[in-house]
């Protein structure tokens, strides 16, 4: 199933604001309110659409955000890994790569002796996992669709946790 280009508006009103109200969507795109729920009920039915809350996690206390690759060997291994890591809370993100890497995944956690923990004690410690590479975040400007709004804030808080 591919998006209309209804669809494509009436992502583009969600993305914008996840709980606009269906009358306020139908007025906006000048349909009826069963138009709308019909039509998201249609692409939530199919997997399509999902709506999530977000929280921006360095205004809850999580301000490292990093990025590892890893190796997996043997290969006959990968599908543990992945179950191991799929488990781990402070992934945020995780999928299978090609390239020199096998897999790729973000670590969200509150600082920086808590990247190491997760690190040494839960992706070090899963069977199969050869080499890892880390790449830290010192400051993330925009996550998935949400810009972020407050930049000097947001870097107030990373120098303030980076001492």
């Amino acid at each position: 199933m591919s998006l209309n280009d209804f669809d494509h508006k009436l992502v583009d009103l969600l993305k914008k604001d996840g709980r606009m109200s269906f009358t306020e969507v139908a007025s906006k795109l000048g349909v009826s309110v069963s138009t709308v729920s019909n039509r998201y009920n249609k692409l939530v039915e199919d997997g399509l659409l999902h709506i999530l809350g977000w929280v921006d996690p360095t205004k809850t206390g999580y301000n490292a955000y990093n990025r590892v690759t890893l190796e997996v060997s043997p290969s006959s291994l990968l599908d543990n890994v992945v179950e191991e890591l799929s488990k781990v809370e402070e992934v945020s993100f995780l999928a299978l790569t090609s390239g020199p890497t096998d897999v790729e995944i973000n670590l969200i956690c509150r600082n920086n002796s808590h990247l190491l923990e997760v690190m040494r004690k839960k992706i070090f410690t899963i069977n199969g996992v050869k080499n890892t590479s880390s790449t830290i975040y010192y400051s993330v400007y925009k996550w998935a669709s949400h810009d972020v709004s407050n930049l000097k804030q947001e870097q107030k808080i990373i120098e303030d946790e980076l001492g």
